[in-house]
């Protein structure tokens, strides 16, 4: 499709599973496609319900740490040599709270992991990401800080802050922006919420103060697929529309964002295959647009 980079991920459950052939297979084929690519590594992958961690455990379990540090590690070395590898992703979210638990992670643990990968590697950049500012009533729910007074007081860090930490100069803080989400009410009732009209200035804010600090700031998830409050309204979504993340892409573009990567190609992919083609086609169609 012409994408200029894609995401895989070192999914620690997938790893246990399978070992590294399928990300083996990916790898592969990425290379003799010439296509650039961002892998995420740790306990926190891409996709529903974020957290892959033993029955019964959390993130600050020691032995879970220790298990996650060994497979950062062991990814690293197996894919450090791949030529179209751009960037090392630190966890997904780290900061964020997620998943059924709404869990999230210290910033020493991820602090350790962007240790291990650059004892192996010190050549290419290090990505932690953020779950962009939505509403109020989202940031108060995807913040670690629950406490009403410590985000009165102003204790309350933002995740994006909290990444920053972790970075160096030359390193990228990731942002993801999602601009419709459905959800449900106490009452059973369908809704949906739409971001506020600052969403892009609050791209645009930390973009400044990253690069004040010498860093990078990338979109590593624009919304270019539908975010349901139920799964039957799927495949006729409420949420969004096909050219909708064109739409996006090119307002992040105007707004200076350096690189912009598009969630969704799996549904985009999935409804072609149920003879729904408008996705794949409107954006192979925005991608020659906005080149």
């Amino acid at each position: 499709m012409g994408l200029a980079t894609i995401r895989l991920s070192a999914s620690w459950r997938e790893v246990h599973q399978f070992g590294f052939r399928h990300l083996d297979w990916l790898f592969e084929h990425a290379e003799a496609a010439q296509q650039p690519v961002v892998l995420t590594l740790g306990m926190k992958a891409l996709g529903w319900p974020e957290f892959y961690l033993p029955e019964g455990m959390t993130p600050d379990d020691r032995s879970v740490q220790r298990a996650a540090a060994e497979q950062v590690t062991a990814a690293v070395r197996r894919y450090a040599g791949a030529r179209g590898l751009r960037a090392w992703q630190i966890e997904n979210e780290p900061f964020n709270r997620s998943g059924p638990q709404g869990l999230w992670m210290s910033r020493r643990v991820v602090r350790r992991e962007a240790a291990a990968v650059r004892a192996i590697d010190a050549r290419r950049p290090l990505m932690v990401t953020a779950f962009a500012h939505f509403d109020e009533r989202l940031d108060r729910s995807s913040s670690r800080h629950q406490s009403r007074w410590a985000r009165r007081f102003g204790l309350a860090l933002p995740a994006e802050r909290e990444a920053l930490a972790v970075l160096r100069p030359g390193d990228i803080l990731g942002m993801d922006v999602y601009r419709s989400i459905g959800w449900i009410d106490p009452e059973g009732q369908e809704h949906i919420a739409h971001a506020l009209p600052d969403q892009l200035q609050d791209v645009r804010r930390w973009q400044r103060i990253a690069r004040a600090q010498g860093k990078r700031l990338w979109v590593t998830e624009a919304q270019a697929e539908p975010w349901e409050a139920r799964r039957r309204t799927h495949a006729d979504p409420r949420t969004v529309a096909p050219d909708d993340a064109i739409e996006l892409a090119a307002a992040l573009r105007d707004a200076g964002v350096e690189s912009i990567l598009l969630w969704g190609s799996e549904y985009w992919l999935w409804r072609e295959e149920n003879g729904d083609p408008r996705w794949v086609q409107s954006v192979s169609m925005g991608l020659r647009t906005l080149a």
